[in-house]
């Protein structure tokens, strides 16, 4: 039998969770929405290393004037290709001894760059850590698309090009977008954490207060997916055998979004069995209170 994979995607977002492990957040250049500054605030502070993408500084330093940045920790690092941070914003961040680091190859973008450089970090201390995007799923289209992308560079059980994995037969700049592997990696958007469930047995935790009830199983990156469920108001079903008469997910086929956790799921556990790697989303409800 495989491994049952665990995720509880509301514990980071709960700062009175003892369930929550250390974790990386890689801040992009999305706007914060108003209803979830706190949410944002509790991932940035609780986060063991703080990685921001180039112009996402910008938007941190607008955050933070506007919350009283005093009580704000400083990120760790400030990386990308430097080609949208400000002037104002550079000297701000220098003055508190910010380290601002320019990657320049076109190969890779500055989430990938973070990333990487997330990787370094975790090679001197001998830890890998549990990765928190913020932002990512909202404005354009082809970025958002990019973030699912490296979602699935990152999820175990997510097959990826073997050229580019192994680094044969191909130009060392090509090499620049490879990340690792690791066991969890989510996305939080302004309306939902996203995450990538490779092929094998997941079992997801949602507290309700923090998590809504929306929530979809998306076969993108997959020709199909046989998918079986448990927790959910309109489970799908897979046989053991995988014949015909399961159910099978693609484009162009049967998608399952728009679903909800079921109703008298009031543990917000939900299970997931797949043949090939699909996203999970689920809804964020608005803070409980302002920041």
């Amino acid at each position: 039998m495989s491994e049952i994979r665990t995720w509880d995607l509301s514990a980071v977002l709960d700062p009175k969770s003892s369930q929550r492990i250390p974790y990386a957040l890689v801040l992009l250049n999305t706007p914060i929405s108003g209803q979830h500054a706190l949410a944002f605030y509790q991932v940035w502070q609780l986060a063991e290393i703080r990685l921001v993408a180039d112009g996402a500084a910008n938007m941190l330093l607008d955050f933070m004037q506007s919350h009283g940045h005093k009580s704000f920790k400083m990120p760790t690092r400030i990386c990308g290709d430097m080609d949208s941070i400000t002037d104002h914003t550079r000297s701000f961040f220098e003055a508190q001894h910010v380290p601002i680091q320019r990657l320049s190859s076109q190969y890779s973008t500055d989430l990938q760059k973070c990333i990487q450089q997330l990787e370094a970090e975790e090679d001197s201390a001998h830890i890998q850590y549990d990765l928190l995007i913020f932002g990512g799923l909202t404005g354009r289209l082809d970025q958002t698309l990019h973030t699912l992308h490296v979602l699935w560079q990152l999820a175990p059980g997510a097959p990826v090009d073997d050229i580019i994995s192994t680094g044969k037969n191909v130009a060392e700049e090509h090499k620049d977008g490879r990340l690792r592997k690791r066991p969890h990696a989510m996305v939080l958007s302004d309306t939902c954490a996203t995450c990538m469930l490779g092929s094998g047995q997941h079992v997801l935790q949602h507290n309700r207060t923090i998590l809504g009830k929306s929530c979809g199983i998306l076969p993108l990156g997959a020709s199909s997916a046989h998918i079986r469920t448990e927790g959910l108001e309109w489970n799908l079903s897979m046989y053991t055998e995988l014949t015909p008469a399961s159910q099978k997910s693609s484009l162009g086929g049967f998608f399952s979004t728009s679903n909800h956790l079921a109703p008298d799921n009031e543990a917000g556990i939900v299970s997931i069995e797949t043949d090939a790697p699909v996203y999970w989303t689920v809804e964020l409800k608005p803070d409980a209170e302002p920041l």
